[in-house]
């Protein structure tokens, strides 16, 4: 039995083999969904960082102003 998963690009294969064991196959057979997937998880991640940044530096802005006044 031949499975493909996550839009196709990962590939499983069971096979029986004589004595009753299960033989069991992975690869990739199209690696475009998988690097989209990391192209948009490093996007993600760089926007979280960024926004991480500002908020800190918004943050030590208000401090300043209040201990300032």
């Amino acid at each position: 039995m031949k499975r493909k998963v996550f839009f196709g690009s990962m590939m499983f294969e069971t096979a029986k083999k004589d004595n009753g064991a299960l033989g069991i196959t992975t690869g990739v057979e199209n690696p475009a969904p998988l690097i989209v997937l990391f192209l948009l998880l490093t996007a993600v991640l760089a926007l979280i960082q960024i926004a991480f940044r500002g908020l800190k530096q918004r943050r030590e802005e208000l401090l300043k102003e209040i201990s300032g006044s």
